[in-house]
């Protein structure tokens, strides 16, 4: 009798052990769903504007994965988001600096208007504005360069342009900040 007590004893307990797996399992699923709801629900336009953004610039560069830092900005005062990009990487990036495109915002979506080469941080937007486009100023050759829009781009040499003024620079808001 005893033998068989101690049977049921250990079915019992095995079949509460599948239990308590079987509810442990339950638990962690019902919570992974409730954070996939969230995730899902998470995706703000600030989301979707980043993948847009990436997206252009993957069609851009004609690579699947590139490198880049970037800010967005109302660079044409037209209510849509603009995008100042800077590409990283050795495709992009020499000694004196790399690949920074202005892209205008169009739709959900972003097209480049202006690739200037030989640039780095700190990279500034002035109050000026030019042709409806704001001044930009960044750092090439060893100096703070201002960059006007001519109606078409920016200029795509940064390096030969002259310095901007110490007030230029010192009234300009950095946007992309060195290292960041």
């Amino acid at each position: 009798m005893s033998a068989v007590i101690a049977r049921l004893r250990n079915t019992v307990k095995q079949n509460w052990e599948s239990a308590a797996v079987v509810a442990q399992k339950s638990v962690v699923y019902t919570c992974m769903g409730v954070l996939s709801v969230f995730a899902l629900t998470a995706c703000t336009p600030a989301t979707e504007q980043q993948r847009n953004l990436s997206a252009a610039i993957s069609h851009f560069s004609d690579q699947k994965y590139p490198e880049f830092k970037y800010t967005f900005v109302n660079l044409n005062n037209d209510g849509v988001d603009d995008a100042i990009v800077l590409l990283q990487g050795s495709s992009w990036c020499a000694a004196d600096g790399c690949v920074m495109l202005v892209m205008r915002g169009v739709g959900t979506g972003f097209r480049v208007i202006s690739k200037s080469k030989a640039t780095l941080e700190n990279i500034r937007l002035t109050a000026a504005h030019s042709n409806g486009w704001l001044d930009i100023i960044v750092h090439s050759d060893g100096a703070e360069r201002l960059l006007q829009f001519d109606g078409m781009n920016y200029p795509s040499d940064p390096s030969i342009l002259p310095a901007a003024s110490q007030e230029q620079v010192d009234a300009a808001q950095i946007v992309l900040p060195r290292g960041q």
